[in-house]
């Protein structure tokens, strides 16, 4: 097959641009692959147009890339706004869904936040033209299988980078510093706890939790990492007791399954798709309210043996989404297409 992947970045970091490196680096031995975006760092990818409106990746009807796109028998689209070329296209166009947050962003206006929702549904209209929808998790698949056949195939982890390794005492969270993350709920507890806070992400609530760790007394105990190497970011993981997030929304939740293929146990809120990374009691729990949230932090800093116990758990979990096993799902997804 000669497949192509079409998203509007490329970078490190981002959740959709590693699931294209990770299937481009199976895939790649038994098919012709080619990765599109907007922007992209150091490896070889070819441009695609967009425009930026307040900040937002509009993609451009190029006449160009619509030629480039046709020579593919499957075009696979990770950036939703991207469904515009499927009705141009004779190439088979499948969109895998990310979602975007139900929960506002404080550093968005509300003009703003209703217009992005507003031309999400409009993307509904040329979405139905795709031949097929994957969606990362059951919750997202709920909110966009009417606009076409949906499947789902979650997104993976790399089982030979995340592995065990230590507990060395602290609690590690991973992610964008936005207002919906709760990452200032972690600090407020942590203000309680023994253990030390590893936060690993960037984002524009940095300096006001900054300034909650510096008005709590515990900036010696909050550690903020930026943004890490990989290989950097798998040893956080391996080394901390475990991994704690007060997020009100994730579409997949990629941090609770690294965090599981390295025998942590996961302490997550009970919304959007994270119920699907955390069976409770088992690899982790799940929490209603900050209570509960600093009820279970202060059991699992308590509790060695329940951490070890729930890790082991965790790593067994996370060995069903072997990114070989989800590549190979693509695969078979894309036949499927094509017939």
């Amino acid at each position: 097959m000669k497949i192509s992947f079409l998203n509007h970045t490329f970078l490190y970091g981002s959740g959709p641009d590693r699931v294209i490196a990770e299937l481009s680096k199976r895939l790649g031995s038994r098919h012709y692959i080619r990765i599109y975006a907007c922007r992209w760092e150091k490896e070889a990818i070819s441009p695609a147009p967009c425009l930026y409106l307040f900040g937002f990746p509009v993609p451009q009807l190029s006449p160009r890339l619509l030629k480039n796109l046709n020579e593919f028998d499957i075009v696979n689209v990770h950036f939703y706004p991207f469904c515009i070329y499927a009705p141009f296209l004779r190439s088979s166009v499948i969109l895998t869904f990310h979602g975007w947050t139900d929960v506002p962003e404080t550093e968005i206006s509300p003009l703003l936040w209703a217009g992005r929702h507003v031309v999400m549904d409009l993307l509904k209209i040329p979405a139905k033209k795709c031949s097929l929808i994957i969606s990362v998790s059951r919750y997202l698949a709920e909110k966009i299988k009417k606009v076409s056949r949906t499947i789902v195939i979650p997104n993976g982890v790399d089982l030979s980078l995340y592995r065990p390794g230590e507990d060395r005492g602290y609690v590690l969270f991973v992610g964008r510093l936005v207002w919906y993350k709760g990452v200032h709920e972690l600090i407020r507890i942590i203000a309680t706890m023994r253990m030390d806070l590893h936060i690993v992400g960037w984002g524009p609530e940095l300096s006001r939790l900054k300034r909650l760790a510096k008005n709590l007394g515990v900036e010696k105990k909050v550690n903020f990492l930026g943004t890490l190497p990989e290989n950097e970011l798998v040893e956080e993981y391996r080394n901390c007791s475990f991994f704690a997030s007060a997020s009100k929304w994730e579409g997949f939740g990629m941090p609770f399954l690294e965090a599981n293929a390295c025998a942590k146990p996961v302490i997550g809120y009970n919304k959007a798709a994270i119920p699907e990374r955390i069976k409770h009691g088992h690899n982790g729990f799940l929490v209603r309210n900050f209570k509960e949230l600093a009820r279970y932090m202060h059991l699992l800093e308590d509790d060695e043996s329940l951490r070890r116990e729930m890790g082991y758990k965790g790593r067994k979990f996370a060995e069903g989404y072997d990114w070989n096993v989800i590549a190979r799902k693509y695969e078979k997804a894309f036949e499927f297409v094509l017939g």
